[in-house]
């Protein structure tokens, strides 16, 4: 005859393997609380997330991240239950309803890429999520512009975009056409040109258009421009390229 278990330490048969767990363990997290994230969710840079339309669901999953702020780019405001669970937790709702685009494989127009995009690069809104209904094509073109504004090549892009998209030929057009001017806040993200900023502390000429919202660093971004445009009118000129032959 086995010796009788201690009373803290007997196991019921008939209990479940999550019953007996806490039991055995009574200091771990209850085995119920299961942490399941949104659709298509990705880190895209530190404390920026994408993903699908946030579901009661996911709730548990997304307070893990600490949000501030949930960027919703849908045509309709949250639902009142991811409305009330923001609100529950402190964070901002910013709705950005996208334009209606002339094609149809498009769900926005490059003026809603450069308003949500000058939030995402903002550190007031850090950690963001960001999310359309299905996390596909309207939050992949708003990163893509955003991998456009951090001078990643065409081919990285669009290896990122088809990861969480099925790509359309319209895709390349709409980010060769993004050449919005992207107000960088004074805030603006560490990470967003991090090692490529010259001496001044500036972006200078990029395929997307820049403007600094600090007054000191938009001076010193168009004196480098002037500079730039200086060097490469002396480089052309002493090849022989736009002048005009004398005879």
């Amino acid at each position: 005859m086995s010796p009788q278990q201690p009373p803290d330490t007997m196991l019921d048969t008939q209990a479940t393997p999550q019953q007996c767990l806490v039991k055995i363990a009574p200091g771990l997290p209850s085995p119920r609380k299961v942490f399941i994230p949104p659709l298509r969710f990705a880190i895209v840079e530190k404390n920026v997330y994408r993903g699908s339309y946030p579901r009661p669901l996911n709730f548990p999953f997304l307070e893990t991240l600490g949000l501030k702020t949930v960027l919703s780019l849908t045509p309709v405001p949250l639902t009142a239950p991811v409305q009330e669970w923001c609100t529950a937790n402190g964070i901002k709702m910013v709705h950005l309803p996208p334009s209606k685009s002339k094609k149809k494989s498009i769900p926005l127009q490059h003026s809603d890429a450069k308003i949500a995009i000058e939030a995402i690069i903002s550190q007031s809104t850090a950690p963001v999520y960001v999310h359309c209904l299905n996390g596909s094509e309207a939050t992949g073109l708003v990163m893509a512009c955003l991998r456009k504004l951090q001078f990643w090549a065409t081919p990285a892009i669009f290896t990122e975009l088809q990861r969480f998209s099925e790509l359309h030929s319209s895709f390349e057009a709409f980010l060769e056409g993004f050449v919005e001017e992207v107000e960088v806040p004074e805030d603006v993200a560490e990470w967003l040109w991090q090692g490529m900023k010259d001496q001044d502390g500036v972006i200078g000429r990029h395929r997307v258009g820049v403007k600094y919202k600090n007054t000191e660093l938009e001076k010193r971004r168009i004196a480098r421009l002037a500079g730039e445009t200086d060097v490469l009118s002396n480089s052309l000129g002493a090849n022989g390229v736009g002048t005009e032959s004398v005879e």
